[in-house]
């Protein structure tokens, strides 16, 4: 009985000390994406230099807005890009279907700005389940300039916002050639979210974007020991991605295997695979700027919301070590605060309902924090919001992280944008309702 007593006190012991620097390690990096937002987006933006350039001294830029129906304000954020304090870029609007409901909001905003060189490409063609993918290819071919500035269709930005971007992708080689290896070969910027309509779906997710997804998107790339990117604004060389090769099992076996953009069509999160393509292929690093990316929420309900943060987070169990899919919940509040405070009492004798109290309010205040400082430059922009709901959209957000982790590992199918998909352990997806 003695000695059965001291192996579980010895395994106790041991599980506290695991759980201790699982807790540190944690707040670690809760606390570098805490200080990279301050330091970062805590004060005015400064002009690039690039900006005051003359157009035959500035490097050109095609931006590219796929697009796909009626998205939320789609003409305000599709507005931003014809106001660029830039000299030099172009703009394509990219279509699939002629009867998109998009085509008439295009029309009105290159009547509105003919000076600014924009055109649109309508294009059918299908390489892969992936309808942006999709969407991008004769935009690539078409483009009159090497690099390109890709960006969602619910994505707005400020008008110094290109300038930063080339400024920081230009930093370490000459303008006229594309990135070598060593160099930046990819610019982004931290998505932020803005809520006109706000329904509880709505509020949630602009609370896991502001907060737990800011931070920790800040902490990763800070660190930069491997490639952490979402697409939502993307700027990169046309000449970079067609070196890239396809990383598609399925397509590696055809007698030609497709490069460059076509290579990506078989994933859902072509985004983060072209990004590791250029972090792992070409050895190509990237670069934040001061700018946030201003993503523009519809009305969600809290099953949209549920829905969403399922699928990505069944596409991201695929194409990430099984050893981060399986820590994630370890690094949300709750549960973090439950072994965080359960470790500080075995090792050095404490309560654990203070530890935890102090615990959430010391992760809440640095959540607050991390809001403000990435929304000061962009206050004037975001409707007025209530603080009392935050709190309570924050406190939502984390108490749904442990099921809907638990929901996303049970199934390996996704629906997005009307398709059924099965991701498989490449991270492809295989479409399930084909004959639709």
């Amino acid at each position: 009985m003695i000695l059965d007593i001291r192996i579980a006190g010895t395994i106790s012991l041991f599980a506290a000390i695991f759980f201790f620097i699982l807790y540190v390690v944690v707040w670690c990096l809760c606390l570098l994406g805490w200080r990279t937002a301050r330091i970062r987006y805590a004060h005015p933006t400064l002009p690039s230099r690039i900006s005051s350039l003359s157009p035959s001294s500035a490097p050109g830029v095609t931006i590219i807005r796929p697009l796909c129906g009626l998205d939320q304000n789609l003409y305000n954020t599709l507005e931003s890009c014809m106001k660029l304090d830039y000299p030099k870029f172009e703009v394509i609007f990219a279509l699939q279907d002629e009867n998109d409901e998009a085509l008439p909001v295009v029309r009105m905003i290159m009547e509105k700005y003919p000076e600014v060189h924009a055109k649109i490409i309508i294009d059918s063609t299908k390489v892969g389940v992936n309808p942006k993918v999709n969407n991008l290819l004769r935009p690539f071919q078409e483009a009159s300039y090497d690099l390109l500035w890709v960006i969602d269709s619910t994505i707005s930005v400020t008008p110094g916002t290109l300038g930063r971007a080339v400024e920081a992708f230009l930093s370490n080689h000459d303008v006229r050639k594309p990135p070598m290896s060593g160099e930046v070969g990819l610019v982004h910027q931290v998505p932020i979210a803005l809520c006109y309509q706000k329904t509880w779906g709505s509020l949630i997710e602009q609370a896991y974007l502001n907060t737990t997804h800011a931070k920790m998107y800040l902490a990763i790339n800070a660190v930069a020991v491997d490639s952490c990117v979402v697409g939502k604004s993307n700027l990169y060389s046309r000449s970079s991605i067609s070196q890239l090769s396809t990383p598609s099992p399925s397509l590696r076996q055809l007698p030609n295997p497709p490069t460059g953009l076509a290579g990506y069509s078989p994933f859902l999160a072509e985004d983060n695979m072209i990004a590791l393509g250029l972090w792992h292929q070409l050895n190509l690093k990237h670069a934040m700027t001061s700018d946030v990316a201003l993503d523009f929420l519809g009305a969600l309900s809290v099953k949209d919301y549920i829905d969403r943060r399922v699928r990505w987070l069944r596409v991201r169990k695929k194409m990430t070590p099984m050893i981060a899919t399986l820590l994630e919940p370890f690094t949300e509040s709750l549960i973090a605060g439950l072994y965080g405070s359960w470790a500080i009492q075995r090792l050095l004798g404490a309560s654990i309902p203070a530890l935890f109290l102090v615990h959430l309010f010391t992760w809440l205040m640095v959540d607050l924090s991390t809001r403000r400082s990435l929304e000061t430059n962009i206050r004037s922009l975001r409707p007025p919001s209530s603080q009392g709901m935050f709190l309570l959209a924050w406190l939502a957000r984390e108490c749904l992280a442990l099921p809907i982790w638990l929901l996303a590992m049970t199934s390996d199918v996704v629906v997005w944008r009307g398709g059924r998909y099965k991701i498989v352990s490449s991270g492809e997806a295989i479409r399930l309702d084909e004959d639709r």
